[in-house]
């Protein structure tokens, strides 16, 4: 029974370092946090106007890139729908230019009037 109660000592002991060590690092955490805190605001403040400044000057510059890449990617999309059609120009093209030829006298007539 002495081995059951000197364990649950060691247990004990062993429970009270740890949250004693816990306890240390806690007050250290908030030591360090109170002492940075004007530092983080510095930086906070600095970097936020930095980033309004740049945001102000770059906005401009990133909608009118967007605008173009939006018009480009809608040409693309249109000539991609319209290039199957191009066989079916491509016989239109040849059907006018027989007629254009086959009616070659009768345009030479026209325009010389």
């Amino acid at each position: 029974m002495s081995g059951a109660v000197v364990l649950a000592v060691l247990a004990f002991a062993a429970f009270a370092l740890l949250v004693t060590i816990a306890l240390v690092a806690l007050l250290v955490k908030v030591l360090f946090w109170a002492i940075l805190v004007p530092v983080r605001l510095a930086l906070k403040l600095t970097f936020g106007l930095v980033g309004l400044a740049l945001g102000t000057v770059l906005l401009p510059v990133l909608l009118l890139v967007g605008g173009v890449v939006l018009v480009g990617g809608i040409l693309a999309a249109v000539v991609a729908l319209l290039a199957p059609l191009l066989p079916v120009l491509l016989l239109l093209l040849v059907g006018w230019a027989i007629y254009r030829a086959s009616n070659r006298s009768s345009a030479r007539g026209f325009a010389g009037s």
